[in-house]
This record gives C-alpha cells, sequence and structure tokens, in this order.
C-alpha cells in the first residue's frame, strides 16, 4: 500500500461542517478529523462491530466474521491502510472512513471507499462530509479513480456521494444477502484526474 505516511496528521478538508458551531464569527468544527493508528485499535474495532451489527445490509464484511478478529488485527489493519477517523471533543470515535488502493498492476490507479460509518448520536453534524473529504483530499493525488458501493436504500449516503461529486455507473442486483433478504448496491465512482 501507498497509504502509510511517516507521522500522523491532521487532514485537509473539503467541503464545511453542516452545522458548526460558532465562536464569535469563526466556525468552530467539533470534530477532529485524523488518520487512525494502531494506538486507535480497540476504538476502531468497537465501532467497526457497531457498524456491522446495526446495519448489516450496508457492509460487505459482517459481524459474525469480524467480532472473533483480535485487537492486534485490527492494529494491523490501521497500520497497514488508510482509515481515517472522526473525533467528538470528548475523544470518542465517532465515525470512520477507509480507503484501499488496488494492488494490481493494471489497476493501481484505482481505490475503494469501505467501512464508512458514522454513529446515529452524530448523524446530521456534518461528520459524513468531513470524513468523506477528508478520504478524497488524502488520495486525491496518487488514485485517478475512486470507487464505492453503497446499499440503494441508503439515500442519505448516496445524496452525500453525488453532492461531493461520485457518480453512478452501476447497479449490483442482489449483491448482499443478509438473512432472507437480498439488497442491491450501486456502484459509484469519482474521477480524480490523470495520475
Amino acid at each position: 500500500m501507498d497509504f502509510k505516511p511517516s507521522v500522523i496528521r491532521p487532514l485537509p478538508l473539503r467541503g464545511s461542517v453542516a452545522h458548526p458551531k460558532e465562536k464569535g464569527n469563526i466556525p468552530v468544527c467539533p470534530y477532529k478529523i485524523r488518520r487512525l493508528d494502531r494506538n486507535d485499535a480497540s476504538s476502531f474495532r468497537e465501532i467497526r462491530l457497531e457498524a456491522l451489527a446495526n446495519h448489516p445490509e450496508a457492509f460487505g464484511a459482517s459481524w459474525e466474521e469480524e467480532q472473533s478478529q483480535s485487537e492486534a488485527h485490527f492494529a494491523d489493519r490501521l497500520e497497514n491502510g488508510l482509515v481515517i477517523g472522526g473525533l467528538s471533543n470528548d475523544g470518542m470515535l465517532a465515525g470512520t472512513i477507509g480507503v484501499s488502493k488496488s494492488k494490481g498492476i493494471k489497476t493501481q490507479h484505482i481505490g475503494s471507499i469501505w467501512g464508512m460509518y458514522v454513529r446515529q448520536t452524530v448523524r446530521g453534524t456534518g461528520l459524513s462530509r468531513l470524513l468523506l473529504s477528508a478520504a478524497v483530499d488524502e488520495v486525491g493525488t496518487i488514485l485517478r479513480s475512486l470507487r464505492l458501493s453503497v446499499v440503494s436504500s441508503n439515500v442519505p449516503a448516496i445524496r452525500l456521494y453525488k453532492s461531493l461529486g461520485f457518480e453512478e455507473w452501476a447497479v449490483e442486483v442482489e449483491a448482499l444477502k443478509v438473512g432472507d433478504i437480498y439488497y442491491d448496491e450501486i456502484l459509484m465512482r469519482l474521477e480524480l484526474g490523470p495520475r
């Protein structure tokens, strides 16, 4: 992976918070957006399992598969990949987004968004936009195309992705099966330019 930084640093942001707190006339972001590292493994494991349990239709991975994974497994994922977190002022990990880069020689210009999740208690605050913008900004100079899949019933997520320039390019019918129910996924992509 080409996403390994030598230093964890604050990420630049695209877009703005939907409802920023005001301090005088200057908007204040209620979240710290940063790349997660192995020291965040416990919090990352907790929010990841919460996402999989609460919204099994939204993820290709399952709670049953990931709950048996050790904290060290999650630490390795953070160390060897790109996962960005949004932390609230009290330090709680309130949302995450991951990006993976294709490994093949012919497809290494393509990246994929995975694991986008924001806790129910902070939805509607602009955190999803901040996380997605940070991911796009982080990979914008090394990838030509950024792709994602979203369950077709998740209208707020689709609206968010479109607002940042992602376009639908296909529908995968019955992409996921949870229990006895099949879910279609919309495939979307954002062209970042020549690389």
